[in-house]
């Protein structure tokens, strides 16, 4: 048996403005770093034997916490990269909406519809996302759990992959940033086992 955490990043500027990131290459904001600590905190007393990153800098951030209190440098695999979201990169959501009224209300609403030239679509992320958590439930490395460290999209791939369906639960889905979503993987099938799970960070908050 194997578990996987798969950890959002840290909340970013664009986050807070609502500005489409896609694989711009953002670091977490300040205030975020206890959010990172807590997740570090709260996973730290697993038997870890691997921490896996998306190689954009917010999700490398997030992991550090963690990868120093467990001794494990991260492993980048681009496959837990950010959705290539194509010409809608960096624009503001309002923006996006204002330029393109029809596929924006196709994202809001039948996400796993759009095909948008030069966007990835939600069958393409989540292939590679499969791709890569497949390979991660076979790997025999040192302890039961691998920890993975990326991005909303991918984390609601993650989600289609443990229950054996496909991008059109996207909107059916909610990942906060921080959170802590959990994959229990035996005799070879994939189980949600938690998701979008923050007490950790309810628990940190409490205390400030």
């Amino acid at each position: 048996m194997r578990l996987i955490h798969l950890v959002r990043h840290g909340r970013t500027t664009s986050n807070t403005k609502k500005r489409v990131m896609g694989w711009i290459d953002e670091t977490i904001e300040t205030t975020s770093q206890p959010d990172t600590e807590a997740v570090a905190q709260a996973l730290a007393c697993e038997d870890i034997g691997l921490i896996v990153s998306s190689p954009l800098r917010r999700a490398v951030a997030t992991a550090a916490p963690l990868a120093a209190l467990v001794g494990l440098e991260p492993r980048i695999d681009d496959r837990f990269g950010e959705m290539h979201v194509g010409p809608w990169e960096g624009s503001s959501e309002d923006e996006v909406a204002a330029q393109w009224p029809a596929e924006w209300l196709c994202w809001r609403t039948e996400p796993h519809r759009l095909d948008l030239h030069g966007r990835e679509t939600l069958a393409e992320l989540n292939a590679r996302v499969a791709e890569a958590l497949d390979e991660l439930a076979s790997e025999s490395v040192l302890g039961d759990t691998a920890v993975v460290f990326t991005h909303d999209a991918v984390v609601r791939a993650a989600v289609a992959w443990a229950l054996g369906t496909g991008p059109e639960i996207y909107r059916h889905v909610d990942i906060a940033n921080c959170s802590i979503t959990t994959v229990r993987v035996g005799n070879g099938l994939p189980h949600l086992s938690r998701m979008n799970d923050i007490g950790h960070l309810v628990r940190t908050r409490g205390q400030e």
